[in-house]
């Protein structure tokens, strides 16, 4: 004799069956959020030979980059493919750029990039946090 499903068999059965819906995971691809003190880490390891947050050296400062235009740093001198770029960086476009610089400005005078995605998010994470300093009425710090 062949046993038939009971109802409640079958509403298990419809049940596992039913496409999920609601939240999911994020892609394998897209990092976690940046983790600031790691990236102060990361830059001081990394970009440090080349940058500081106050003053120019090979590559401009980066206090209040985020945010900023590109190739505005006033009497830096960016190669012709930073000024001919016009964005602003954000965390997008920082982290497009920090993932190969030469795809993104192809001429360009930055000779270094971050290929891991959690890196770059962490320092952006860090470059967010170098807000640019508050001025008083006479234009000083």
């Amino acid at each position: 004799m062949k046993r038939h499903p009971a109802p409640l068999d079958w509403l298990v059965l419809i049940l596992l069956t039913l496409p999920v819906t609601g939240h999911t995971a994020p892609p394998a691809t897209q990092a976690p959020a940046g983790d600031a003190n790691r990236g102060q880490t990361l830059y001081s390891q990394q970009c440090m030979a080349c940058h500081a947050a106050d003053i120019s050296l090979a590559g401009p400062l980066h206090r209040g980059v985020v945010g900023r235009k590109s190739a505005s740093v006033p009497d830096y001198p960016y190669s012709p493919a930073l000024q001919q770029l016009k964005l602003t960086w954000n965390e997008r476009t920082l982290d497009t750029w920090l993932r190969d610089p030469n795809r993104m400005a192809p001429g360009n005078r930055m000779g270094y990039a971050v290929p891991n995605a959690q890196d770059r998010q962490d320092l952006i994470a860090y470059l967010k946090t170098l807000q640019p300093q508050a001025t008083t009425a006479r234009g000083k710090p």
